[in-house]
């Protein structure tokens, strides 16, 4: 069984399906099940030679290839199952995977750029026509039965993994002060990471920082945003300058994965107050790094938090805003949600991800013998 996966996904800044994309593979290359799995790669193969030594390349030119109706590469030829983790796949004769993550692009169209959700409404039929659909949530994958009328038993739940860099460090002040000193990092912050865009709930959490410098002082805690700009993030920034609060909100743009651990480790709180998301990453990060988590108890956050954080209402300000208060003021409760983070995260691995996305290429292979 020959397997190409398109990788044209991983960037330099890997977010998101990137990120899906690299940590599957390497979970490949860690379990010895690399010798025939290839991987699409935009026309330069050497750019993801150094990432993947262990794994065969090809040329799969420009991204927007496999948008076009014919196998142009004619990979039909060379492999019997092509998995596309981002939604739309390409024209292929074989065995053909796909993954969705979220309908977020239906549910919110209002928070992607319009060009994305008429591209993905307009192939939603070559997203259904793939031999299986892989989601990472029960939540997710309700959705996808619902708005795209798939079948049931097309679609397959696999959650994602937590990368074994995201665990409690031990305390290094040099390295606390030099990443401190890169970030521009207050000594106490709450921590959001991911994209700077609407969907994240960004605005209501400014407004719940307020109510609590409010009531706890000025100089109480600040709150650090990381991650890179996303779509219509405007008035996010708007609305720091309103409530005057640009001495206690940081952004920091992308943050390396070398750093990412450690910002994570140097949180009070993670806070993640998302309208919606198809799986919810870095609250599970936050959690294996034995930082107590405030997330939203919407789509799929509460199975991948489970009970080992604080579920609120994301479009309740006050509500939010009191669940910080209560872990910024208690220590035996930070206590309590760390140690329950940990065993949550725990459960969650790449490898997990791995063996269940080999057994689903197995499966697809055997239908169409």
């Amino acid at each position: 069984m020959k397997v190409l996966i398109d990788a044209q996904s991983i960037g330099n800044t890997r977010a998101g399906i990137g990120n899906y994309t690299y940590n599957l593979l390497q979970a490949f290359v860690r379990m010895g099940c690399s010798a025939d799995v290839s991987i699409a790669v935009h026309k330069d193969p050497k750019a993801l030679s150094g990432l993947f030594p262990q794994l065969n390349m090809v040329e799969a030119g420009r991204n927007l290839y496999k948008y076009l109706p014919v196998d142009v590469f004619g990979f039909s030829k060379s492999f019997d199952v092509y998995h596309e983790p981002n939604y739309v796949p390409r024209p292929f004769s074989g065995a053909t995977l796909t993954n969705i993550f979220d309908m977020s692009y239906v549910l919110f169209p209002q928070y992607h750029p319009w060009k994305r959700v008429q591209m993905l409404r307009f192939y939603e039929k070559r997203m259904r026509s793939a031999d299986r659909i892989i989601t990472a949530s029960q939540s997710a994958k309700g959705e996808i039965v619902d708005l795209l009328k798939v079948p049931e038993d097309k679609i397959v739940v696999t959650p994602l993994g937590v990368s074994t860099g995201f665990s409690p460090l031990q305390q290094n002040e040099e390295l606390l002060q030099t990443v401190r000193k890169r970030y521009n990092l207050p000594e106490q912050f709450l921590l959001y990471v991911g994209t700077i865009e609407p969907r994240k709930n960004l605005e209501r959490l400014i407004e719940a920082l307020s109510i609590v410098k409010e009531k706890l002082g000025k100089s109480s805690v600040g709150l650090v945003l990381a991650g890179g700009k996303g779509w219509l993030n405007g008035p996010i920034y708007r609305r720091v300058q309103e409530l005057k609060l640009l001495d206690d909100v940081t952004f920091t743009g992308y943050v390396s994965e070398e750093d990412l651990p450690i910002l994570y480790n140097m949180a009070l709180a993670f806070v993640y107050p998302s309208l919606y998301e198809g799986f919810g990453l870095p609250p599970l990060e936050a959690m294996a790094c034995g930082v107590p988590v405030i997330t939203s108890k919407v789509s799929s956050l509460p199975e991948v938090v489970g009970d080992a954080g604080i579920l609120i209402d994301p479009y309740n300000v006050e509500e939010l805003s009191d669940a910080i208060l209560q872990v910024v003021s208690s220590a035996e409760l930070r206590k309590s949600l760390s140690d329950k983070g940990i065993k949550q995260a725990s459960l969650f691995t790449w490898e997990k991800c791995a063996r269940e996305t080999l057994t689903i290429y197995e499966e697809c292979f055997q239908l169409r013998k």
